[in-house]
């Protein structure tokens, strides 16, 4: 169609939350649509916001994917990092919690 590029992801290589997060850096350039088929591929479509030519749409593409790989990076960081979080997280508030003023009191 006018104005817009589609291309396929596998989702075994590429996760759910890393196509959220590459679409959600495009929706200012572009209308995203994503759609699962089946659990063999995901359709991503990009709709440009203002008129591209076909090398424009082919370096949104490419945008896209690059984008990808590094929401993909920044999931597999986050995952790997969970426990660590949650240790520093549950430590600052149970300092912020027995060295509180009423406890003193």
């Amino acid at each position: 169609k006018k104005n817009e590029i589609k291309f396929f992801f596998n989702p075994r290589v590429y996760h759910k939350e890393a196509l959220y997060g590459a679409a959600l850096v495009f929706t200012d350039r572009a209308y995203v649509f994503l759609e699962g088929e089946g659990r063999l591929r995901w359709s991503i479509t990009l709709q440009g916001k203002k008129p591209l030519s076909k090398e424009g749409l082919g370096r949104l593409a490419g945008e896209f994917h690059n984008e990808i790989l590094n929401q993909t990076l920044r999931w597999m960081i986050g995952k790997n990092n969970k426990k660590t979080k949650e240790a520093i997280i549950t430590q600052a508030l149970y300092a912020a919690h027995t060295s509180s003023p009423e406890k003193k009191i």
